[in-house]
């Protein structure tokens, strides 16, 4: 016993000593200035499931999860994740103050927004009916899912989340989180006083997410404004290839790599959907709501690290850089196995006290499925690691032949043990990518650390 409480104290010193590093103690700056926006919008977000899934029920609400995933796949499918180029190199343009370069960066990252997003809708409304049938959902779904594709069309966030997160405006981002999920709680709210149908939540969740989107954009107008970054719009981008070289090939890796990475994330819903009842999909995506809060209030972490491995790397500063990723890497695996702990715990009183009785089974899927997500958040910063490297290739491999083991056991996994097979599927989704980018970063960063 004695051994153990040494050992709590020494561990407790040591981790109180990293915040004398600069870039320690900002990296939790941000992020805290991100997780209590998230915590509110975290416990906000939640009461408007709760409300959603009770008066919707089971069947209703698994209707409500196809049309939510149906637009998330196809507006990922398109979408080229600008914020990670705008990070990358917005970081080495503004170490060599380069000005001009930075404004190119910018309009890049713009065009492709605009672009993904018209893309995008179109390719939602064609294929809603084919995709119904396919299914084999009833055909009254498909309207619903032409209404909800609208928010692919407002889906202009990717270049303004890269501006906020290189600029460190981490409050701004924050307030995107609390603004959402409020006014996601009202319209769900205005929805239960004027006894709407499903139709009425449909038309809620767009309203709210297309006040998200806006939100970011004109706030990081305001950011480049204040940082006079201006004239955006005149500068010429022909020659971005030759200013930033490799930013095409970065630019479609991170996409095709953003793409595997939402099929891994959504594919369940969508194989369930083909082969369960809505009401089953209803019940997954409870699983799903409950096992994301951890990961939501660890998400802060995730956001804030990327700008700053990307200014170290820039900066040549390799021991700052791999201290960073050791530290943030054990911290988050730990506290996120202790919350995995707790849910295991109180998890069927708060299914039961929330969402209710009717949604009890969920709670065995839930349990794994966040078992999963504890797992990644023992490796949080790999990727962030790879990106703020260059080397997205190597991302996108691990992230590649993980996926498509996660797609081959899936389908027979659901078949066999219904919703928790996806969440099974998911666990050995996530043990195989952590064991192949562990394999990648090896060579340029375990073994640093063991020679620090």
């Amino acid at each position: 016993m004695e051994a153990l409480v040494n050992w709590v104290v020494c561990s407790h010193r040591r981790v109180l000593s990293w915040f004398n590093d600069d870039v320690f103690r900002r990296l939790f700056i941000n992020a805290g200035k991100l997780l209590s926006a998230n915590a509110i919008a975290a416990v906000l977000g939640l009461i408007a499931t709760v409300l959603t899934a009770r008066v919707l029920g089971p069947q209703d609400y698994g209707v409500l999860a196809l049309v939510l995933v149906y637009e998330l796949t196809i507006g990922k499918l398109v979408t080229f994740n600008a914020w990670q180029a705008i990070i990358k190199f917005g970081s080495e343009a503004l170490h060599a103050e380069d000005r001009p370069a930075l404004r190119q960066l910018i309009k890049f990252g713009f065009a492709l927004d605009v672009a993904s997003a018209i893309v995008g809708t179109a390719l939602a409304m064609a294929l809603a009916g084919p995709v119904i049938g396919l299914l084999g959902w009833d055909p009254s779904v498909r309207p619903l899912m032409v209404l909800y594709s609208m928010l692919i069309l407002f889906s202009l966030s990717g270049t303004p989340i890269g501006v906020l997160r290189l600029f460190d405006r981490f409050d701004l981002l924050s307030y995107t989180a609390v603004l959402g999920a409020v006014a996601r709680l009202a319209g769900v709210a205005w929805c239960l006083a004027t006894r709407q149908a499903l139709y009425g939540f449909v038309l809620i969740y767009l309203i709210t997410g297309v006040i998200g989107e806006l939100y970011q954009l004109v706030a990081s107008l305001g950011v480049l404004r204040k940082q006079e970054v201006t004239g955006i719009i005149h500068q010429p981008i022909r020659d971005i290839r030759s200013r930033f070289p490799g930013i095409v090939d970065y630019v479609w890796t991170t996409n095709v790599n953003s793409t595997i990475r939402m099929v891994s994330r959504e594919a369940d819903e969508l194989i369930i959907a083909a082969l369960m009842t809505p009401a089953a999909l209803g019940l997954f995506k409870v699983a799903k709501q409950f096992s994301q809060v951890l990961p939501r209030l660890l998400d802060p972490l995730h956001q804030s690290i990327y700008p700053e491995l990307a200014r170290l790397w820039a900066a040549d500063r390799r021991k700052a850089f791999i201290s960073l990723v050791r530290r943030t890497t054990l911290l988050v695996g730990g506290v996120a196995t202790v919350g995995w702990v707790g849910f295991i715990l109180l998890g069927p009183r708060l299914i039961a006290w929330t969402v209710g009785a009717a949604y009890s089974h969920a709670y065995v899927t839930a349990v794994l499925y966040l078992l999963a997500l504890v797992v990644a958040l023992w490796a949080f910063a790999f990727q962030p690691a790879m990106l703020a490297i260059g080397l997205p290739r190597n991302s996108f491999k691990s992230q590649t032949a993980a996926t498509i083991l996660y797609l081959v056991v899936l389908l027979p996994a659901v078949q066999s043990f219904g919703i928790t097979g996806a969440a099974l599927a998911y666990l050995l989704y996530y043990a195989l990518w952590i064991a192949l980018m562990t394999y990648y970063l090896r060579s340029l960063l375990f073994q640093q650390i063991r020679h620090s």
